[in-house]
Parts: C-alpha cells; sequence; structure tokens
C-alpha cells in the first residue's frame, strides 16, 4: 500500500514549482509597484506644492497661526521643497534623499498642525491613533521610509545614472 504523503508528492512538487514560477515572475514585476509609488507620492507633493506656491500668503498664514517660528521664511522653503522633491520622486531622482528629507516635512505636519488637532478632538489614546493612523500625512511618512530603504528602482533615472557610473568605471 502506497502512503498518502508519497501519493501527493508528485502534486506538491507541482504546486512548489508552479508558485516558484510564479514568485519569480512577480519578482520581475517589482519595479512597478515603485514606479507607481513614486509618481503617486511625486503628484501629490508636486501638485500641493503647486497651490501652496500659487498663494503662498494663505500658506504662509497658516504657518503663523500654528506658531511655527520664522514662517515666513519656513512656509516658502516649505513649499519649494516640497515642489522640487515631488518632481524628483517622479523622475527618481535622488530618491533616497529627496524621500528622507519629505519624510521630515511629513513628520513636521503631524507635530504642529494634525497631531495637535487630533489631540484636542480625540483625547483618549485609542481613538486618537485611529485617527492619526488614517491620516494622509502618517501614510506618506511610511511609504517614504520605504523608498528611503528600497530605493527609486529599476524604472528611475538614478538607475539609468547607476547603470552608466558602473559601465564607465568597469571600463577603467
Amino acid at each position: 500500500m502506497t502512503h498518502p504523503l508519497t501519493a501527493r508528492e508528485p502534486r506538491i512538487a507541482r504546486l512548489h514549482s508552479t508558485y516558484r514560477s510564479t514568485a519569480d515572475t512577480l519578482n520581475g514585476l517589482s519595479w512597478l509597484p515603485n514606479l507607481l509609488l513614486r509618481i503617486t507620492v511625486g503628484f501629490m507633493f508636486f501638485s500641493g506644492a503647486v497651490g501652496k506656491l500659487a498663494d503662498l500668503g494663505k500658506f504662509t498664514a497658516m504657518f503663523v497661526s500654528l506658531g511655527i517660528p520664522a514662517a515666513q521664511i519656513v512656509a516658502p522653503v516649505t513649499a519649494l521643497v516640497e515642489f522640487v522633491g515631488g518632481a524628483a520622486l517622479m523622475l527618481g531622482v535622488g530618491t533616497r534623499l529627496v524621500s528622507l528629507v519629505l519624510a521630515g516635512d511629513m513628520v513636521g505636519a503631524l507635530l504642529t498642525d494634525i497631531g495637535p488637532d487630533l489631540a484636542h478632538k480625540y483625547p483618549t489614546p485609542w481613538y486618537f491613533l485611529s485617527n492619526l493612523f488614517y491620516a494622509s500625512e502618517w501614510l506618506l511618512v511610511g511609504l517614504l521610509l520605504w523608498l528611503v530603504c528600497a530605493g527609486a528602482g529599476r524604472a528611475s533615472l538614478d538607475a539609468v545614472v547607476a547603470r552608466r557610473l558602473a559601465t564607465l568605471t568597469s571600463a577603467d
């Protein structure tokens, strides 16, 4: 009599082979979600900065109302960082550094605007955290930190520059 596990071994082997093949195919497409993430997050910053730069007085007044020191300097610098950073992310240029700077920008927004408002509205930790974790700024911090660690990916100018530098250094 054949052991039940032995009878299933060919099916398990086929399942494992199919899984490996599918995983290899998906690994080959890992650049795609990275590209979509960079374009989406980059566009969020870029388009938001266009609005801030178009009405810099309103944006600066918001910084003043939040009690941000030197708001007349910090507001235009923030808008410019988001504008340039958003464009850089969409292109995949300096992705790790740009993502780190923009994550810091979002931490600033969380500490000066979003967090205090949520803490006032939801004084208990459960409701505060439940609402904080839904804030787009919080999610952007996570996505940007992922880009800091993962980099721009294959479909980026960062990758083009890296390939070019590798070709130049290997020719030496």
